[in-house]
């Protein structure tokens, strides 16, 4: 079972009040209207209470004598009391909304900044269905407990008390036949709890399942149809689907059982407390509007016992959700800059070294196994291999996505580690295979929102031969792309991702050739734009392409993490070595066909 999975089923055992702790420091900087709210709800609460009150008055004092202007008077009283009840009620709930809303703002925005600054080994191994899940739909869950289930929760455990209360101060035999239930109730909601908690695990277990097939099918459904998988497909989502309703059901019933045990709870001990009020009333030992009061009391006190089982969902949601999240939140970021990391002044030249770096993405597997090498500022050096030798690797370091466990990475002297990490990455381009193409208009694209000048933009455009294309669409940079550039060629996202490039004008571009099929026009302007992007740049490629190779000045061949052989392109064949068996296989059909 994926290790998500494994995840989804261990949350919600434990913590709670810690969890409850940390929660409720979201509303420090709002303890302001958080103390109004609450008083505003304490206020709520004991005008509800009263209303009871008001009855037994109306009934004892004006009905049963026939005070019409008594009763009117009383009526008006009790009206006025309403309008400001809802008035009250109305402004509380707009307080908590508010505070609610500003709660989200600010656990997203730290979700978010979180997922901004934390190393790319973390995505590695974390879907972006479920990172998306916590900055949405946990947020929301500990919103509804923020806002609602805590509030609800104050009110109701407020009204059992006064409720409670109130129904010993009328009249204590009829308040002792009323709790006599407690004890039964009690039992039948540990039971509940207990298999609730059961019960929503397993649905969270099944929905992460279903969750993953879906985000899986949906992203791979062009390879599904291809080989024709579709009833397959359809059979494996049927079978899970079908686990995930189970469960539900399961849910479901327990949740049914439960609220029907409680309304017979209730309903028995009514009728105990009408029946034997009905006998102290024919006793004219209570009057009518006592036992009116008294189960308008007990009316609200099986309410309230309702509510906070029926919010004991939503506060194990909201558990569930927040362990997710400050997981997520206490995640350590290991890519960071040192205290005394500098910043210098002057531009730097290009000057890469590489000394005997060792990487591991797990421990005990090593990816690069000592590698070293040397490149002069301006000289473009290739780095082939095959498939899974580090190649790409290499290039991830320099920007430090990853940091290495061994050795040391310099530019123009200084570690890479020693660097503010907001001037190394302003230093070098990244163009990967596969070219990230924000939805958003084109010039976007090519700025990422910097403080870059449109004319720069266009001119950076122009160089890699970008602008042909861009100039033919509606409305030219100005042009609003889908998500991931749909509406694009494959060539036509290159060309886009080499003007993003230099248009911060790097002094190191870093380059992992696109393998994709593209057409023969395609190919010549991409090689074109190659030329111009690197000319005066230090420039490290992972050179899929002969043309690529033979302009390197430096061929690093790497195996097994390490660096197999290296030189110029025919040095490298003269040797006959690895490289020329990689040229043999991979690389002389290409020489062919040009």
């Amino acid at each position: 079972m994926p290790e998500y999975i494994h995840e989804e089923e261990a949350l919600g055992k434990a913590y709670d009040s810690r969890l409850i702790k940390r929660l409720l420091k979201y509303l420090k900087p709002y303890v302001g209207k958080t103390t109004l709210s609450l008083l505003m709800l304490v206020f709520w609460t004991a005008l509800r209470l009263a209303s009871p009150i008001i009855m037994k008055l109306a009934l004892d004092k004006y009905i049963s004598k026939g005070d019409i202007k008594g009763l009117g008077i009383l009526m008006l009283a009790m009206f006025t009391l309403i309008i400001f009840q809802s008035i009250v009620r109305y402004y509380q709930i707009l307080i908590m909304s508010f505070i609610g809303q500003y709660l989200m703002r600010d656990m997203r925005r730290q979700i978010f900044d979180k997922l901004q600054d934390i190393q790319m080994s973390f995505f590695d191994h974390n879907p972006v269905g479920r990172l998306i899940t916590r900055i949405t739909s946990d947020v929301d869950a500990i919103y509804e407990f923020l806002t609602q289930g805590i509030i609800t929760l104050i009110t109701d455990v407020t009204i059992v008390i006064g409720s409670t209360i109130m129904l010993f101060i009328l009249q204590p035999t009829l308040a002792l036949i009323a709790v006599s239930i407690m004890p039964p109730m009690m039992v039948a909601a540990v039971v509940f709890k207990n298999l609730a908690t059961k019960f929503y695990r397993e649905v969270r277990v099944k929905t992460a399942k279903v969750n993953a097939f879906l985000q899986e099918s949906i992203t791979g459904v062009r390879t599904i149809q291809w080989s024709g998988r579709e009833d397959i497909n359809k059979g494996m989502f049927a079978k899970i689907s079908g686990e995930l309703k189970g469960s539900q059901l399961k849910a479901v019933l327990n949740y049914t059982v439960f609220f029907q045990a409680i309304d017979l709870f209730e309903t028995v001990a009514t009728g105990f407390v009408v029946w034997y009020g009905s006998l102290l009333v024919l006793k004219v030992a209570i009057t009518v509007g006592l036992l009116v009061a008294f189960t308008s009391y007990l009316k609200e006190f099986y309410a309230s016992m309702y509510d906070i089982s029926d919010h004991f969902n939503t506060m194990q949601e909201a558990m569930t959700s927040s362990e997710r999240i400050f997981k997520l939140l206490d995640e350590p970021v290991v890519i960071k800059e040192k205290v005394d990391a500098i910043w210098p002044e002057e531009p730097i030249n290009g000057h890469v070294e590489f000394q005997d770096v060792q990487l591991e993405y797990q421990p005990g597997q090593p990816v690069l196994k000592g590698v070293s090498f040397e490149v002069k500022p301006g000289q473009k050096v290739a780095v082939v291999g095959p498939t899974g030798a580090g190649k790409s690797s290499i290039i991830s370091l320099l920007s430090r996505l990853y940091d290495i466990q061994g050795g040391d990475i310099k530019i123009d002297g200084h570690s890479i580690y020693n660097l503010k990490l907001g001037y190394l990455r302003s230093q070098i381009s990244v163009v990967l295979q596969d070219p990230f193409i924000f939805s958003g208009p084109i010039i976007d694209n090519i700025t990422l929102l910097s403080p870059i000048s449109r004319e720069r933009a266009r001119e950076a455009a122009r160089l890699v031969g970008a602008e042909d294309f861009i100039l033919k669409l509606p409305e030219g940079y100005d042009y609003v792309l889908t998500e991931r550039g749909a509406t694009l060629s494959v060539g036509q996202r290159q060309l886009l991702s080499f003007a993003r490039a230099i248009a911060h004008d790097p002094r190191i571009l870093v380059l992992d050739e696109a393998t994709s099929s593209i057409d023969t026009a395609s190919e010549t302007l991409i090689q074109e734009a190659m030329k111009n992007m690197m000319a005066g740049r230090t420039s490290i490629v992972v050179a899929h392409r002969l043309s690529t190779i033979k302009d390197a000045d430096l061929v690093l061949v790497i195996s097994d993490g390490k660096i197999a052989e290296s030189g110029s392109h025919d040095e490298l064949l003269k040797r006959g070595g690895m490289y020329k068996t990689l040229y043999e296989l991979q690389f002389k059909a290409q020489e062919r066909n040009s």
